[in-house]
């Protein structure tokens, strides 16, 4: 069924609506006008709306998806709460007349127990958000929330969103209030611009966020110590991953926080890519080059790599990738490499799939995984693995195949390393002999050749430092 919404005083959306387009010239969608309409599908809100009153569309639970255009200034109390199919907000940037968004309210827990909903945006305009607005949203995997203006992260924000893995906070925060993530126990990455004032994180803030690893706090930041008579907990009550690294007072989190990448001048690079085009960073990649051993500060005191940081961030910015892929051409025991987290780099960035994201996933197994067997010639070799990654691409379990692209390379680089050495052994055998009959040139096929120069003996040896297996096997 299908309902026009005209908003004349006290009008309900009818039960059994499947559809429902709000007319043009309504400013206001009232208190429950459409809650808890089991069957509605698909909402059309016109330009002009200026107002979601509370409940408006609360325990709407068949909504997948729902468009917020960009003439509306305020989204009320418990809006959409309980929406439990809703996987998709999308908040309108541009009208027909280019004016920009208007919304700066989302209030209390109008997104609350929205079940399906993966990732959110905020736009630029808002400037408050309220108490519980994304609570218990048990599949969100990430927040942008880096162009608002919000000066506090409410309490109990996102507590409880337990799939949450990276959130994004603008530069004018000054406050993460009491129990703001708490039980997000996914969560890796909290970005701050680099140039972001100090500010206070309450109580609770990051109670039991056990994988919270890569952040990096403004100096003279502070958190909240519990004292001994007090039922709220520290601010990092918890948190293993930074206990494990830093020590168990909030003091030493706080300090070791604020010093996250000192000594990882590229992780730091990595981590706000907001701040930073790409020019500027192959630049210090140059400057880095001459000053330093790449080999030291590829792993820091989480076991994160500069790939680590990249794709853990919310939007990853191909240009970066490029640069860092340019500087780091040969490492592709990074794909590999495991963090805190016993998380690899594509991990982040498998779990955050957007169609950006994939592009980022292709370019990155085509110059680690494809390129290099091109340059060792092995024509064959290149085409299984280009098959191999098509099947990445189109498959939807990912991760795992993956998992047997990765081990189909290892053992073509492995089966690569034994023909350059048995290449060696034979060439020294070849120098030998000839340096005994400097007249006479001895003629010696492969087989006799491996014989005589010992790689029959050699090779076998090696072969299980070099974990050489077929690829078929794969």
């Amino acid at each position: 069924m299908k309902y026009r919404f005209e908003g004349n005083e006290g009008e309900r959306v009818p039960k059994d609506v499947r559809k429902l387009i709000v007319n043009p010239g309504v400013e206001i969608l009232p208190y429950t006008m459409c809650y808890e309409r089991d069957m509605l599908k698909e909402v059309i809100l016109p330009q002009g709306l200026i107002k979601i009153e509370s409940n408006a569309f609360g325990k709407c639970s068949m909504l997948p998806v729902i468009k917020i255009c960009c003439t509306v200034e305020s989204i009320g109390i418990y809006a959409f709460a309980y929406c439990r199919q809703l996987q998709k907000v999308e908040f309108e940037l541009l009208s027909l007349s280019s004016s920009s968004p208007r919304l700066k309210t989302i209030n209390t827990s109008a997104f609350t127990m929205c079940l399906s909903l993966q990732r959110i945006k905020i736009p630029s305009s808002v400037n408050v958000i309220g108490k519980g607005a994304f609570q218990n949203c048990k599949v969100l995997v990430e927040a942008i929330l880096c162009t608002t203006s919000i000066t506090e992260v409410p309490e109990d924000g996102f507590k409880e969103c337990r799939a949450l893995q990276t959130v994004s906070l603008p530069k004018s925060l000054e406050r993460i209030c009491f129990g703001a993530f708490s039980r997000c126990t996914s969560l890796v990455t909290m970005i701050l611009p680099l140039d972001s004032q100090p500010i206070e994180i309450g109580p609770e803030a990051f109670y039991r966020c056990k994988s919270l690893s890569n952040v990096l706090l403004p100096k003279e930041s502070n958190a909240f110590m519990s004292p001994t008579d007090c039922k709220r907990k520290d601010t990092f009550h918890s948190c293993e991953v930074l206990k494990r690294c830093f020590g168990d007072g909030g003091d030493c989190i706080v300090a070791g926080l604020v010093a996250r990448f000192d000594n990882c001048p590229f992780h730091r690079l990595c981590y706000d890519q907001s701040s930073i085009e790409a020019q500027e960073l192959c630049q210090s990649t140059f400057a880095e080059r001459t000053t330093k051993d790449d080999e030291s500060s590829l792993v820091d005191k989480f076991g994160m790599t500069p790939f680590h940081i990249f794709f853990s961030a919310p939007e990853p910015c191909q240009d970066l990738l490029q640069v860092l892929l340019d500087k780091y051409p040969y490492h592709t025991g990074i794909l590999d490499c495991k963090d805190a987290n016993g998380k690899r780099p594509l991990d982040y960035l498998l779990s955050n799939w957007t169609g950006t994201t994939k592009v980022l996933f292709q370019m990155l197994l085509q110059r680690w995984m494809v390129d290099p067997l091109a340059r060792w010639g092995t024509t064959s070799w290149r085409e299984d693995m280009q098959r191999k990654i098509q099947t990445i691409m189109a498959g939807h379990r990912m991760e795992s195949l993956f998992d047997r692209a990765y081990y189909a390379f290892e053992c073509y680089e492995g089966m690569g390393a034994m023909y350059i050495l048995e290449m060696a052994l034979w060439k020294e055998k070849l120098k030998g002999e000839r340096r005994k009959d400097a007249i006479k040139r001895q003629a010696l096929d492969r087989e006799q050749c491996r014989s005589v120069c010992g790689s029959n003996i050699v090779i076998p040896s090696v072969k299980t430092f070099l974990d050489i297996n077929h690829p078929t096997r794969a």
